[in-house]
């Protein structure tokens, strides 16, 4: 019998209360830097570095399934993860449900080159956000053109972020360069999470689109961020049902045990393998969009 999405609050208060952390340090951030000494600008920093790692799977979750209802919410809410995360909201999220069609396979503008080593990888994509190239950005503005208000979105997204940067710089110089290596040193841990969600994956099997950790305390923290092969059979699975359609999978066979590690991607030994082993030649071609009838929500 299929599973069938349970009904999704109006306010998903745990995930809004972590956004909320975000939005109370940068308040702190602002108004204490000048007081503060090096090492509390330092602990400050530090902190940002965490919570925006723990926004993301605030944002990417949003993306899927929105954690507020309530349409001016919504977007308000939209815009301030892309914010907190250092994305321009409207191009990640189109970015964001093209690796859903193509699952990192032919056709992913995120996966990594041919001969790429991780490393190369990571920075390229870090710095991809702030210095779009050209034929990624016409790609995204292509898509963004399908749907009624979403170009001007787009466009507001960029001028948000970058402005925001570039207004802290003309304020604050020291503020502002430290909060953009934060920043950079934020968005890499998030590429990190691509490569360890997608190492010896291939797109061409269903059995094999993702990598599943089971670490508790990861999943617990992350909204079952680690049951990636399930999001990816089904993208728009409110995050609370992910485990229950994980074990559904694994006795269909729709879940390969190679695939399955009790590690956190963050965990510093599955980093350190997926630095010094990960493939140089990027995974099989994905021919076949693999993305469910539930992708609508890719208008949010």
């Amino acid at each position: 019998m299929p599973l069938r999405p349970s009904a999704h609050p109006a306010l998903d208060v745990p995930h809004l209360a972590v956004h909320g952390l975000w939005c109370t340090w940068l308040a702190a951030l602002l108004v204490s830097w000048d007081t503060l000494p090096m090492t509390g600008r330092v602990t400050l920093m530090v902190a940002g570095f965490l919570l925006l790692f723990w926004n993301y799977a605030v944002l990417h979750n949003h993306m899927h399934q929105p954690i507020a209802r309530p349409r001016a919410l919504r977007w308000l809410v939209s815009r301030t993860l892309g914010v907190a995360c250092g994305f321009a909201y409207r191009g990640y999220h189109i970015h964001h449900f093209n690796h859903h069609r193509y699952n990192d396979g032919e056709g992913d503008w995120g996966r990594r080159r041919s001969g790429e080593g991780a490393l190369t990888y990571l920075v390229r994509s870090t710095l991809t956000p702030w210095f779009w190239p050209y034929g990624l950005l016409a790609n995204v503005w292509k898509v963004a053109g399908q749907r009624k208000g979403q170009r001007a979105e787009l466009v507001l997204d960029f001028v948000l972020l970058q402005g925001s940067l570039v207004a802290l710089a003309l304020w604050r110089p020291w503020l502002a360069l430290s909060y953009f290596g934060m920043m950079l040193a934020g968005q890499m841990s998030i590429h990190v999470l691509n490569l360890a969600a997608h190492h010896e994956t291939d797109a061409t099997r269903r059995d094999s689109l993702a990598v599943t950790s089971t670490s508790r305390l990861y999943n617990l923290l992350c909204f079952n961020a680690g049951y990636h092969q399930a999001h990816h059979l089904r993208p728009q699975l409110p995050w609370r049902e992910l485990p229950a359609l994980t074990e559904r999978l694994a006795s269909e066979g729709l879940i390969r045990p190679a695939l399955q590690t009790p590690l956190s991607p963050i965990h510093p030994s599955w980093v350190a393998r997926l630095l010094k082993r990960y493939a140089a030649a990027p995974c099989a071609p994905q021919k076949d969009s693999t993305t469910t009838s539930e992708t609508p929500s890719a208008a949010i």
